[in-house]
């Protein structure tokens, strides 16, 4: 879809195991995660991302330094199928180990 600045954006579209970890975020994580979306809806291939598929439309990225999303693209959808949110808790090892 084209907007009025002609700039293409991506529809965005989620798994319901991605939609379901995405509507746990609380209100900060939220809107960084939905800024993060929206940028990618306008470029679902930036610098940062990382192919995970031998095509190249499945990719991996860190939206937030807490919060990464494994996406596919797809004749102007992109599908958000995984959302991670790393906590400091779930770390096995420490710094200070």
């Amino acid at each position: 879809m084209t907007g009025v600045t002609g700039v293409t954006t991506y529809q965005v579209f989620y798994t319901e195991q991605a939609a379901a970890a995405r509507d746990r975020l609380d209100d900060q994580q939220r809107a960084s995660f939905d800024k993060g979306i929206a940028l990618l809806a306008r470029n679902p291939f930036p610098d940062l991302s990382r192919s995970i598929s031998a095509t190249g439309d499945d990719r991996t990225i860190r939206l937030t330094q807490n919060i990464l999303v494994e996406y596919t693209v797809s004749m102007g959808r992109l599908l958000i199928f995984i959302v991670v949110v790393f906590n400091d808790r779930d770390v096995l090892v420490t710094e200070t180990d």
